[in-house]
């Protein structure tokens, strides 16, 4: 009798026993499969913080060539050394993160190679010119380089894939205006004759700008530096500046054309080079210059 009892108390036993090992084998095999996603994923962000840091290297190279991109070479490096410190804030388990970077990175090849493609055309024109030109046609080509870089500049800024909720602005062009006894406005290249500055330009496409109202502001500067046709001040990304006009956009993730019209007093505008600078938000998206005889 005594042992159909104990045989009865050991079955209870015999199955807790099971499915805590039970237990302990899920467990374990649970631990095992998430730790081989997270070293995975650390793996593809360790690839990804790797690639970056190559593409820096290469931007560094081409910069020290010292071409007429220079400037806008510097410019993307410093937008992929922010990438890059970007993910290496992200946590190994964030893999949705991750991957949306990853499509970012990928984007930025087709414009890493027309950029570079660019900067050894430059290169190798520099060399060829300070070997077979004289002062003059180096002059002349000089003046020519930099109408293209002007013109390459424009185009690429339609063609940069945007990181984050930056706009951007292109086709930027400045125009005098003079106004008739008709009142009708035209275009000009007197400074006498000078009314009004109609600036003319385009905010980019970005399907991952957040919607909604943009303060856009335009700055017009002589040679001086001083602001034409001042409106007013206000800070922009902790800096304070003197805008000449300043427009209001709704922005839908398309691309807006923006028209502004600066008119000034004609006897306060002298010969020399005007410069232009187009701010979105708080940002200095945009540049341009104009020339007055």
């Amino acid at each position: 009798m005594e042992e159909s009892k104990s045989s009865n108390n050991k079955v209870p036993i015999l199955i807790l026993a099971a499915l805590l090992v039970g237990a302990l084998i899920y467990t374990f095999y649970n631990n095992n499969e998430h730790k081989k996603l997270t070293d995975a994923i650390e793996e593809e962000k360790t690839e990804i913080e790797q690639n970056l840091d190559s593409l820096i290297v290469k931007y560094e190279d081409a910069i020290a060539d010292n071409t007429s991109m220079s400037n806008e070479l510097a410019f993307e490096r410093d937008r992929i050394i922010a990438l890059r410190d970007s993910i290496k804030d992200i946590k190994a388990t964030n893999y949705s993160l991750i991957r949306k970077y990853r499509k970012q990175i990928a984007g930025l090849e087709e414009t890493n190679r027309r950029l570079f493609y660019l900067n050894d055309s430059l290169t190798i024109e520099n060399k060829g010119l300070t070997v077979n030109l004289d002062s003059a046609n180096v002059k002349i080509t000089r003046q020519i380089a930099n109408i293209d870089t002007l013109t390459q500049k424009n185009l690429t800024l339609s063609e940069k894939v945007a990181i984050g909720s930056v706009l951007k602005v292109n086709k930027a062009k400045g125009i005098a205006m003079r106004e008739r006894n008709n009142g009708q406005l035209v275009e000009t290249t007197r400074s006498r004759n000078t009314d009004a500055f109609r600036i003319n330009f385009t905010i980019d496409k970005n399907e991952i700008a957040e919607q909604g109202e943009r303060d856009v502001f335009v700055q017009i500067t002589d040679i001086q530096g001083n602001v034409i046709a001042n409106k007013g001040e206000v800070e922009l990304d902790g800096v304070t500046i003197a805008y000449s006009d300043r427009t209001l956009v709704n922005y839908l993730n398309e691309s807006v054309d923006v028209i502004s019209l600066v008119e000034v007093n004609r006897d306060l505008i002298d010969k020399g080079i005007y410069s232009i600078n187009i701010y979105v938000g708080n940002k200095l998206v945009g540049a341009t210059k104009t020339t007055l005889k």
